[in-house]
């Protein structure tokens, strides 16, 4: 396939294997007998690993409007997974925290996290992964 100029593209490669990503990731899904929604996993864990954690942190950490992690959040509420609470410091800002349900979700979704990983695994070195990790975060960290 040519794809001319584009291919040195950085957001269309980051793009491209995005896609080819979740391919893989969702196929690793199909496989599991847990069905997972996304951010099911990675807002559990964020929250387990960042006790307090505001909705507006945990949006801008995951790139994400806040009104969507307000969708996510809503349903781990009513799972009784998340428990949220009034600052002390200032009564407007709710933090967030895990429920004993909560913690136990998060240990599991994190052990599920590292199955889905699997087809990665044989692709790149651990130097190498860790190598495009840095960039990947050094990329984020640079953009509006």
């Amino acid at each position: 396939m040519e794809f001319g100029s584009i291919r040195n593209h950085l957001a269309f490669q980051v793009h491209l294997t995005w896609r080819a990503a979740r391919k893989a990731l969702l196929a690793e899904v199909d496989k599991s007998d847990q069905p997972v929604s996304r951010g099911s996993y990675s807002i559990p864990i964020l929250i387990g690993l960042n006790p307090g954690i505001t909705p507006m942190q945990l949006a801008n950490s995951l790139h994400l409007d806040a009104s969507k992690v307000a969708l996510f959040l809503r349903e781990l509420d009513k799972q009784g997974l998340i428990r949220r609470i009034r600052s002390r410091k200032d009564r407007r800002v709710v933090e967030l925290y895990l429920t004993e349900d909560g913690e136990a979700f998060a240990r599991n979704a994190s052990q599920a996290s590292e199955k889905l990983e699997s087809p990665f695994e044989d692709i790149l070195s651990d130097e190498e992964r860790e190598t495009l990790i840095s960039l990947l975060i050094k990329l984020r960290g640079g953009l509006p």
